[in-house]
C-alpha cells in the first residue's frame, strides 16, 4: 500500500541535506583556507627574513654590491635547500648553454678530457672540425694550464669550463706531449658534438651513445642503416660513462628496436603512474647486448632496462649509477631558468632503480690501468666490448660458446672510474 509524503517532509528533509552539505563543505573549505594560511604565512615569513637581512646588509656592508649576482646567488640557494641533489638554478648564460648541449653544440675548442692522476687533464678526444684539432692539439696530450693558470690549482673541472668561452674569445692553452712542452692560442667557436659513433665489428654492429640530445636520434638512425646496409646480425649498445640527457629521445630510439608495448611510465609524489612513452609492433629483431657502468645514469640507464625488460638485450659491464628520476626544466622571465625532479622514472618492469642502479647480467670490470687509459681501448682490446661480443654471438649461435649464457665475473679489480669531463 503506497503511502503519501506531505510537501512539508519533503521539504524538511531537502533541507536537512543541503545543511550538511553545506557544513561538509565549509568544514573542508576551512581546512584547506587554514592549509593556505599556514603556507603563505611561512612564505611571508621567508620573505620578511631575507628582506630583513638585506636592508642589514645595504645599510652596513662597506663594498658593493651586484644585484644580478646576488640574485644569482639567493636562488641557487633557494634550490640546494629542497633536498633535491639533481635540481639546479641557472643563470642565464648558464641556461643558454644547458640549451645548446641540447641541441649538441658546445661553444669552446672542440675537446673532452678526464682529470689524469696527474691532476692535470688529459685529452680523451678532439672533435673533427674543431679550433683545437686546426691548432694541433691531439689526443693523449696534457693540459697544464689555461691562460697562464696551472690546473693543478684551477682544479680539471674548473679548468675545463674556463676554456670554455665566447665565440671570437681567445685562450691560451698550454699542454705537454711527451715530454715536450707546448703552447697553442685558440679561437673559440660553436662546435657540434657527436653523440653517436658506430663500426662492424666481425658480423656485429657497435654503436656508442654518449648522450641524448636533440641531434642524437638522428645519428643513431643513420647508424642503424647503414649497419643494416652491411648485413649485421645483431648490436652492442654501448652506454657506459652516459650520464642521460633527454628521455623523449630515449624513447624515439628504443621504440626503433622494441616491439609494441609501454616504453616509460612516471610515478609521481601522489604515487600516481602515468604512461610517458609507448612504441609500436615494429622493432629491430636481433640480438643485442648493452654495455654499462658506474656513470651510466638517468636516460642511459632506461635505455639499459627497458632493452632488458622487453628481454632483447643482456646488460654487461658493471653496475649503473642509479639516477631513476624525470627532471622538468623551466625558463624564467628574465631568460634564467631552473630544473627540480617531479617524478619517478619507471621502465616497463615498474621497477625503480633510483639510488639502485641496474645490476648488469655479466659483470666485467675493468682493471685500473684500463680504466685510467680507457680512451686508448678499442673494440679489440676493451674486455667489456668482447665479452658483450661474446654474448651476442652465443645467442646467434648457442653452440658456439660453453660459458655465452652464464653471468660470470671477468675481473677481480673494480675501480671507481674517472669519469670524462664534458666537451670544451
Amino acid at each position: 500500500m503506497n503511502k503519501k509524503v506531505s510537501v512539508g517532509v519533503l521539504v524538511s528533509v531537502a533541507a536537512m541535506v543541503m545543511a550538511l552539505t553545506f557544513t561538509v563543505t565549509m568544514v573542508f573549505s576551512i581546512g584547506l583556507f587554514d592549509n593556505k594560511m599556514s603556507s603563505t604565512k611561512g612564505r611571508e615569513a621567508m620573505y620578511s627574513k631575507i628582506a630583513e637581512v638585506d636592508n642589514y646588509v645595504r645599510a652596513s656592508y662597506v663594498g658593493d654590491i651586484d644585484d644580478s649576482r646576488m640574485m644569482d646567488s639567493v636562488l641557487r640557494g633557494y634550490v640546494a635547500g629542497m633536498d633535491d641533489k639533481y635540481a639546479r638554478y641557472y643563470s642565464v648564460q648558464e641556461w643558454k648553454d644547458i640549451q645548446n648541449s641540447f641541441n649538441g653544440t658546445v661553444t669552446g675548442v672542440g675537446i673532452a678530457g678526464k682529470a689524469d692522476t696527474s691532476g692535470y687533464i688529459r685529452v680523451t678526444k678532439v672533435y673533427d672540425s674543431s679550433p683545437a684539432g686546426e691548432a694541433g692539439l691531439a689526443v693523449d696530450d696534457l693540459i697544464i694550464s689555461i691562460d697562464g693558470k696551472d690546473v693543478l690549482e684551477l682544479g680539471a673541472a674548473t679548468a675545463m669550463k674556463q676554456i670554455q668561452g665566447d665565440p671570437g674569445s681567445k685562450v691560451k692553452i698550454g699542454y705537454m706531449r711527451g715530454n715536450a712542452e707546448n703552447s697553442i692560442e685558440v679561437v673559440r667557436r660553436s662546435v657540434t658534438v657527436p653523440t653517436v659513433e658506430y663500426q662492424k665489428v666481425d658480423d656485429l654492429g657497435y654503436i656508442r651513445i654518449y648522450e641524448f640530445n636533440n641531434n642524437t636520434l638522428s645519428q643513431f638512425d643513420y647508424a642503424i642503416n647503414q649497419l643494416e646496409a652491411q648485413d649485421v646480425k645483431g648490436y652492442v649498445f654501448d652506454v657506459r660513462d652516459n650520464g642521460g640527457g633527454l628521455t623523449e629521445v630515449a624513447a624515439d630510439m628504443l621504440d626503433m628496436l622494441v616491439p609494441k608495448g609501454t616504453i616509460a611510465s612516471a610515478q609521481y609524489r601522489d604515487g600516481k603512474v602515468e604512461k610517458l612513452y609507448t612504441s609500436d609492433k615494429k622493432q629491430l629483431a636481433k640480438p643485442m647486448a648493452v654495455l654499462t657502468n658506474e656513470n651510466t645514469a638517468s636516460s642511459a640507464e632506461l635505455f639499459a632496462a627497458v632493452l632488458r625488460d622487453f628481454e632483447k638485450a643482456k646488460l654487461v659491464g658493471t653496475a649503473t649509477y642509479g639516477k631513476g628520476v624525470m627532471q622538468e626544466y623551466k625558463q624564467l622571465s628574465d631568460g634564467s631558468g631552473v630544473d627540480v625532479t617531479v617524478a619517478y622514472l619507471l621502465p616497463p618492469s615498474g621497477e625503480i632503480f633510483d639510488e639502485i642502479g641496474l645490476k648488469p647480467d655479466y659483470e666485467v670490470a675493468l682493471t685500473q690501468q684500463q680504466q685510467q687509459q680507457s680512451y686508448q681501448l678499442t673494440t679489440k682490446t676493451d674486455p667489456q666490448i668482447k665479452k658483450a661480443i661474446e654474448v651476442v654471438k652465443a645467442e646467434l649461435d648457442p653452440q658456439s660458446s660453453s660459458n655465452g649464457g652464464a653471468a660470470g665475473q671477468e675481473s677481480a679489480e673494480q675501480v671507481q672510474q674517472e669519469q670524462e669531463q664534458p666537451a670544451a
